[in-house]
């Protein structure tokens, strides 16, 4: 659903729809459903459900729902959610889950009369000048340096889902899925994704990935880059690790010629967001959890 007013509008190109729909391992034709009009196509509908992270959330399904405008509100957009929901239902699903930054004014009035409820689910998208950044130091007995790819990307993974392990309900991410989560196009990029690692024996115990959505700053008039995955493991946490990290992200970032360094990160990971507190960002956005029950 496209909302021209809205800041993070932009249209969806062929190999964008592509890469993040009919390349992505959990997709399934048979839950993809699209309303026509006269021969115009003026909606489409997408259910998800991956029965090897229901085993860990529970029954737990996704779902898009994408109508022209003037249609909104009309009965093709209860037919064409009823469809997703009886697809996800006939695989499992008992509720579904979704989130939506909060000025999107048409997509939670969407999903208001869909009977969706907010849940505890916030998460945060924060900037900062990355301008003026001084090289971070690393904490004493570890180091930061650039990832050598591809030959890194199985320790990089195994960091990824270690980290994120402490999470409640944290479904681990498959190798298949990391790679075309978490790895950049652009090669340019690549200088950007730092790991810090322990002298005493080389072992990599954090990372971060840098990247310049390069098609968004184009399209909105900006020059923004982007900080993800920030990831230390468990034991190695309290010791100026993550600080670090965000800090050669930022200066990175900044040295690429942007002026705005931005993060998304779960209200729920206290450590991150009083990290990113404490460098100075600042929240823009807000995208809010939705749910409804389905049996």
């Amino acid at each position: 659903m496209a909302e021209a007013k809205n800041p993070d509008f932009r249209k969806f190109t062929a190999s964008h729809v592509r890469r993040t729909l009919l390349e992505y391992p959990s997709y399934d034709p048979e839950g993809h459903f699209t309303a026509m009009d006269k021969g115009r196509m003026i909606g489409s509908g997408l259910a998800m459900y991956d029965p090897n992270r229901a085993a860990i959330k529970g029954p737990e399904g996704y779902f898009d729902l994408f109508i022209l405008p003037e249609y909104l509100g009309q009965d093709i957009e209860r037919e064409l959610f009823a469809r997703v929901v009886e697809n996800i239902r006939q695989r499992g699903g008992e509720w579904i889950t979704t989130r939506v930054d909060t000025r999107y004014v048409e997509r939670v009035s969407l999903l208001k009369r869909l009977g969706f409820s907010k849940t505890e689910y916030q998460n945060h998208g924060m900037e900062k000048d990355p301008r003026s950044i001084e090289e971070p130091r690393a904490p004493e007995g570890y180091r930061i340096q650039v990832a050598s790819l591809p030959e890194e990307l199985e320790t990089m993974h195994r960091v990824l889902n270690d980290s994120f392990a402490t999470r409640d309900k944290w479904a681990p991410k498959s190798f298949e899925v990391f790679q075309k989560s978490w790895i950049f196009d652009e090669s340019e990029d690549r200088s950007g994704i730092f790991l810090a690692s322990r002298d005493s024996d080389e072992e990599v115990v954090g990372m971060v990935f840098s990247a310049i959505n390069r098609r968004y700053n184009e399209e909105h008039g900006v020059r923004r880059g982007g900080t993800y995955a920030l990831a230390v493991i468990p034991s190695e946490r309290k010791k100026g690790l993550g600080t670090c990290l965000t800090l050669k992200s930022i200066k990175w970032i900044g040295e690429k010629g942007m002026d705005v360094a931005y993060v998304s990160v779960n209200a729920a990971n206290k450590d991150a967001l009083k990290i990113y507190q404490s460098l100075g960002y600042q929240t823009v956005q807000v995208y809010q959890g939705y749910r409804k029950t389905i049996i």
